[in-house]
């Protein structure tokens, strides 16, 4: 059996980093992927992703947002693929959101350029938006779109390139650590590394039954609409309205602006701004998949945008699902598997992941190949579930 310095299990958002990492340090290293790279399956595709820096979620993303977005330029520049799209993001809410609260309180702990904006501002400067009296609001001018697709695929041509091998259709069903190193069984055959990352998505419970309790797959609809009419939405921010805290957030996310100087190489769906809810109640087994997108899942976001961006509720152009995996705190779970020393994986990646995937790959590559990383991916740890 061919020996490995690393496996790693999956090839998306986070695994496509941790190999394209693993080949910049010269390490001997295999990538396992159960469909294809940025499968509709999982959740690395849907034309466009949010990058941002601004972070509400957790004020310590913030360093690993920055490293995220150097590291997104270096592939653009490596791979000559166009990834990032720099429109702006805008968060809204009513007075006292936690959702801008956290935005502005990040940008001040970490002195990001963030503008503080009130309901009239926002009025006169994003006039797709019919905003309540009182609303206020933050954005950030450099965010906006990072490609899915297109960055995992550049990310592993990269890796390919330094010599990993990458192998699709490869279903891993066992991973067994032991004293002298790790076996990673497959419907096709075994492998052996010194050691193994997994960054399986919806799928890490199969490998890691631990975090079974911790991990909950649910259906999430991103819908693409053709405004009617009002201002062009080509010239329109990513945006995030807080509806409060018993409803969920509405986002929406700008069309590709390439779509004007050469509409053939942007598939349609890109040309049109991307709405959706942000979370979901449907509990989803990744096996089986998410069910189809039906009316009554477009017509939930047309009705959330009628209350704040009617110009935006327009005709369906396409709808798609994706999985996200939650953890019990919306936050990421990575580290080293409890009682392990080579199995390391990322987990419960929360529906707010893929901006941070080229971190946290470079941080599990070092966990994987140094045995320690210097990224700050402490407050991620498994170890906040354990039980006193």
């Amino acid at each position: 059996m061919k020996g490995w310095d690393l496996i790693v299990v999956g090839g998306g958002a986070v695994g496509s980093n941790v190999l394209r990492a693993a080949a910049e340090s010269g390490a001997r290293a295999l990538g396992l992927e159960q469909f294809t790279p940025a499968s509709t399956r999982g959740s690395s595709h849907g034309h466009s992703r949010i990058f941002r820096h601004a972070y509400f979620e957790h004020p310590e993303y913030v360093p690993l947002l920055r490293h995220s977005t150097a590291r997104f330029e270096s592939l653009e520049i490596e791979s000559g693929e166009p990834l990032l799209q720099r429109c702006g993001m805008l968060v809204m809410g009513p007075p006292g959101s936690e959702i801008v609260r956290g935005s502005l309180e990040s940008a001040e702990r970490w002195s990001l350029d963030v503008e503080r904006l009130d309901e009239p501002t926002i009025q006169r400067r994003f006039p797709w938006f019919d905003v309540q009296a009182g609303t206020i609001g933050a954005f950030e001018a450099n965010a906006g779109v990072v490609r899915p697709e297109a960055a995992v695929n550049a990310a592993l041509r990269v890796a390919e390139s330094r010599g990993v091998e990458l192998r699709n259709g490869t279903c891993v069903r066992e991973v067994n650590e032991d004293a002298t190193g790790v076996t990673v069984r497959t419907a096709q055959g075994s492998e052996r590394a010194s050691a193994v990352v997994i960054a399986a998505g919806a799928w890490a419970a199969r490998l890691i039954p631990e975090l079974g309790p911790l991990l909950r797959v649910t259906r999430q609809v991103q819908a693409w609409l053709a405004p009617a009419s009002g201002p062009d939405p080509g010239d329109m921010p990513c945006w995030l309205y807080d509806r409060g805290p018993d409803r969920l957030a509405i986002y929406g996310l700008a069309p590709d602006p390439t779509a004007r100087a050469d509409g053939d190489r942007v598939p349609v769906p890109a040309r049109h701004p991307k709405l959706g809810l942000h979370g979901s109640g449907e509990t989803v087994d990744p096996d089986r998949g998410a069910r189809p997108v039906d009316s009554s899942d477009v017509e939930h976001i047309r009705d959330a945008l009628r209350a704040c961006a009617p110009r935006l509720a327009g005709e369906l152009v396409d709808a798609a699902t994706c999985l996200y995996t939650m953890s019990p705190d919306g936050h990421f779970i990575v580290g080293t598997r409890p009682g392990s020393t080579r199995v390391h994986y990322a987990a419960g990646l929360s529906g707010h992941g893929f901006k941070l995937g080229p971190a946290l790959g470079d941080a599990l590559a070092d966990l994987a190949l140094l045995g320690h990383t210097r990224l700050p991916v402490g407050f991620l740890s498994p170890d906040r579930f354990a039980t006193p």
